[in-house]
């Protein structure tokens, strides 16, 4: 028997009412309707299955049927949900998908007749609809039917692996998008963490070592450079990128340097030759001392978008580049190029699938570059920003951002690398900063900073809830990571590694905080953290990812499918108490 049925056998045995099972198991009369119609199931490791056997087990007691054990209930019902012809539910390619393909969730949850919160928790991998495969043939009618575009079938037909002319008959779409979601193995679908990652190992001072940073010397004799160039074909169009960064790093202007393009960037980039020269370049544009305001274009499926940010984290790490991005698909039959800086500008164009074709044209004309540096400005007012880079020398405007956040309503949910600041005892911060010997001045203004950082998180308990989650390491994986003092808002340019008795120190500091503040809560995970950064989130709003080791550095970010993606990382919660708590609401 399915859970359904498994139910409602008992329930028919006992000849008990909903509400009665409702008075006796604490699950609510609506939620054990929707469990016997089949409309919703629990989760098989849920608070509301033991609920249920609790309940069955006392009703039965109360009607002289003691031979019904709560055990033998609660295996019964867990079984059930586990039955062995059902596919494993893919709910990392549902979330994968929902994603790439930047689908509405409120309008999904419409057209399935689910509620859109009872949804994201199933696109998360927290539930399971109740009719599995009814469920995903009706997300894959609407994802097909969604997609009218041939723009919208490339990217789909480049998620699942087949010919966009595969997808233009709408039965044979659905099959196919169907056969792909329980298709088993595939790619990792976690794009973001590998964002996470480069920006948690990375190591400014090593990356400056490797590239021999220090010793750049930004030449004074200029090379014998055109006055305007014209480029053809994938090799000149190579030329013709770093002949403008040439342009940039020779001439004696420092007006920052704009970069917008959305041409292909994939057969260009597969010269390795070539995109070693161009980092290099924009490193020497950046060693010159000039700020680099880039328009990414981000209108490519996750994956593709990810991949091409893990690129840029150590020119992001020098603090120099602001980051953009323009709202929607601009344009899919052409693909152009904007370049301008103080005494150089490039343009170019191409028909969207033929790159090889494109026109490239240089120019270092002063009234060309005029007009071309007047033309990214007013392109960089229609864009809109990718994330803010706070470094020490915009500490204040990183606390004003902070402050002004804390007096706004929202859901807070950090990913931290270390217990926070905030919830330390006094006399505990005070024992750590002594025993890593921090001059008093030093200590004086850690201190002021943790009081700081305390009075924010009350001004946001007064409207909102936070919650905190926290890798917990064993003595032995400690050794190998330990934690480094949160002083990344701060900018405290030294790392003070936490013992491991103060580490679970502190741990217990944020246990008994939550226990104090209701609208607080401290978890911790048995999955395996990041080591040297937090990420923060205000659901729906922005995501800030915080470099704790130093250089400090953090990233504010505000691109909806970016953000959305970091407020949906999942960490598994440990198992404290025998089974793993949800929070059930909602419905579908």
């Amino acid at each position: 028997m399915n859970f359904q049925e498994q139910l409602n056998m008992y329930m028919e045995k006992l000849h008990c009412t909903g509400r009665e099972l409702a008075s006796e198991s604490g699950v609510s009369e609506t939620i054990i309707s929707r469990y016997r119609k089949g409309d919703r199931i629990p989760a098989a490791d849920s608070a509301y299955l033991q609920r249920l056997a609790e309940g069955i087990a006392q009703l039965a007691e109360k009607r002289g049927q003691p031979d019904m054990e709560e055990t033998h209930i609660w295996n019964s019902l867990r079984e059930s949900l586990q039955l062995k012809d059902l596919p494993v539910f893919p709910y990392e390619k549902l979330d994968l998908l929902l994603r790439d393909m930047e689908v509405n969730l409120s309008a999904l949850a419409a057209f399935l007749h689910y509620d859109a919160s009872y949804l994201s928790k199933i696109r998360m991998g927290k539930r399971k609809p109740a009719r599995e495969k009814e469920f995903i043939e009706n997300v894959c009618i609407y994802i097909v039917k969604n997609s009218p575009g041939m723009g919208e079938l490339e990217r789909l037909a480049a998620l699942i692996g087949c010919e966009a002319e595969a997808l233009q008959e709408t039965e044979a779409a659905v099959q196919l998008l169907k056969q792909w979601m329980y298709q088993k193995g595939g790619e990792r679908t976690d794009y973001v963490s590998g964002f996470l990652h480069k920006v948690d190992d990375f190591d400014l001072e090593q990356y400056i070592r490797a590239i021999h940073f220090d010793s750049l010397r930004v030449p004074k004799v200029p090379f014998t450079l055109p006055v305007s160039k014209h480029y053809y074909g994938l090799s000149e169009m190579r030329d013709g990128e770093l002949d403008f960064l040439k342009h940039t790093v020779l001439a004696k202007s420092m007006e920052p340097v704009y970069l917008c393009s959305d041409m292909p960037v994939e057969d260009m980039a597969a010269d390795e030759e070539f995109a070693k020269k161009y980092m290099f370049g924009l490193a020497m544009v950046l060693k010159k001392g000039l700020r680099i305001h880039i328009i990414h274009d981000v209108e490519r499926p996750l994956k593709d978008m990810m991949l091409g940010l893990e690129n840029w984290v150590p020119l992001y790490m020098t603090g120099q580049i602001s980051p953009y991005y323009l709202k929607g698909s601009q344009n899919r039959i052409y693909s152009h190029l904007h370049y301008a800086s103080g005494q150089a500008a490039m343009t170019g164009d191409c028909i969207s699938g033929h790159h090889e074709f494109a026109h490239y044209y240089l120019t270092s004309r002063r009234e060309e570059v005029a007009i071309c540096r007047k033309n990214m400005q007013f392109l960089l007012k229609k864009a809109h920003p990718l994330m803010r880079i706070y470094r020490e020398e915009r500490m204040e405007e990183l606390y004003a951002f902070l402050d002004a956040d804390a007096k706004l309503m929202g859901k807070r949910r950090r990913i931290l690398a270390a217990p926070p600041l905030f919830t330390m005892k006094k006399e505990l911060l005070v024992s750590i900063l002594k025993r890593a010997e921090v001059e008093k001045k030093r200590q004086t203004q850690i201190l002021e900073y943790q009081r700081r950082e305390w009075q924010r998180m009350e001004r946001i308990f007064t409207h909102s809830f936070v919650e905190d989650e926290l890798a917990e390491l064993s003595e032995a994986e400690y050794e190998a990571y330990p934690s480094i003092l949160p002083l990344a808002e701060c900018f405290f340019e030294q790392d003070i590694r936490l013992t491991y008795a103060e580490y679970r120190a502190c741990i217990k500091s944020a246990q008994d905080y939550a226990l104090r503040q209701e609208q607080y809560r401290f978890r911790l995970t048995n999955a395996a953290g990041f080591h040297n950064i937090q990420v923060l989130c205000r659901e729906g709003q922005w995501c800030m990812v915080s470099k704790n080791r130093a250089p400090a550095i953090h990233f504010v970010i505000h691109h909806p499918k970016l953000r959305e993606a970091l407020e949906n990382l999942v960490l598994p919660i440990k198992d404290t108490h025998g089974v793993l708590q949800f929070q059930e609401e909602g419905g579908g």
